[in-house]
């Protein structure tokens, strides 16, 4: 899908909620706190939901005046970030028009907690699959702050993933399944892995790396994080075998599972080398033979010398008897 130029919408998740600084000036700052920020739901056509949403003004003596409003999103990037897009752009993953907000502004003295319950009335012809859209909060407050400036209209909110129940695609692609290096000469061994979802609707794949040796025994099992995968979009994921020592060959191996039931796999071969261990092991047995060689031929020569001393002594004495015969 093509997209005109979209601004980003970028989310942070800090200790259970989400954190948005709204930063008028150098000097001033004021942050909202929401709670929770991200909420997903299987549903079923025709049903309605509803889910409240906590927002908190965690200054000390700034009153903050919000505009609650709702809007479609969707994911494109490798790292999750949802991008804002109106109805027309939203396509099959369109949810804003179920959405109805009990109150459009909220006003949130000192210190407050205020809420908002947004009630989902799901139409009886929704698409099976993934449904997108965020209950976002903006800043209205204009505040003499003894400047000429006033806050900016930053905007934070809660994520819904909404997956309508019935006949639903699931596919899953593993895009790429790399090591750092292909021969290494230590560990750890560093691997990446890019997933790229398929689905009608979004997975949060379940992904395990399995490290095996050149005799087939299995040696390690690398968990990699559970992350969200909209459709369409890829992850990339990081893993790394803690390992220091090796030396051979080794498969490694993704099982990714997501869906019910299913899963995707892929092996890739890498090597362990540890080749300046190997040259002085060499480099000493060399070493070694040739000393162990030398003291032989030493030995043989000290030999081969007390021969001829031994056969000088004999001709002598037989020299000695044949005079006193």
């Amino acid at each position: 899908m093509k997209l005109p130029a979209l601004k980003l919408f970028r989310t942070f998740l800090v200790a259970g909620a989400f954190l948005f600084a709204i930063t008028p000036s150098a000097s001033a700052q004021v942050t909202l706190v929401v709670s929770p920020p991200r909420h997903e739901s299987d549903v079923k056509p025709g049903e309605t939901i509803q889910q409240t949403i906590r927002v908190t003004n965690p200054s000390e003596d700034s009153q903050l005046v919000l505009k609650a409003f709702i809007q479609d999103f969707i994911v494109q990037d490798e790292k999750g970030t949802p991008i804002r897009v109106d109805v027309s752009a939203s396509g099959r993953y369109l949810a804003s028009p179920w959405f109805t907000l009990d109150k459009e502004e909220l006003t949130l003295a000192p210190k407050e907690t205020g809420e908002v319950t947004a009630i989902i009335a799901v139409p009886q012809d929704a698409l099976p699959g993934g449904h997108y859209a965020m209950v976002l909060f903006q800043n209205t407050t204009a505040e003499d702050l003894g400047t000429s400036a006033s806050y900016t209209t930053a905007q934070v909110g809660s994520i819904f993933s909404l997956t309508v129940e019935g006949d639903i695609n699931y596919d899953a692609l593993i895009k790429d399944f790399s090591v750092k290096n292909n021969v290494s000469e230590f560990g750890p061994i560093d691997f990446s892995a890019t997933i790229e979802n398929q689905s009608d609707t979004h997975i949060t794949p379940q992904s395990n790396i399995t490290i095996v040796d050149m005799f087939g025994r299995t040696l390690e099992t690398i968990k990699l994080d559970d992350v969200n995968i909209f459709p369409f979009a890829s992850r990339t994921l990081q893993g790394s075998w803690e390992t220091i020592w090796g030396l051979g060959r080794y498969a490694a191996t993704i099982d990714v599972a997501y869906g019910a039931g299913l899963n995707t796999t892929r092996t890739l071969y890498f090597w362990i080398m540890p080749w300046r261990v190997i040259l002085a092991v060499l480099v000493l047995l060399l070493v070694l033979v040739a000393s162990l060689i030398s003291i032989r031929r030493h030995i043989l020569h000290r030999q081969d010398h007390r021969d001829d001393e031994i056969e000088d002594l004999k001709r002598k004495i037989a020299e000695l008897e044949n005079k006193q015969n």
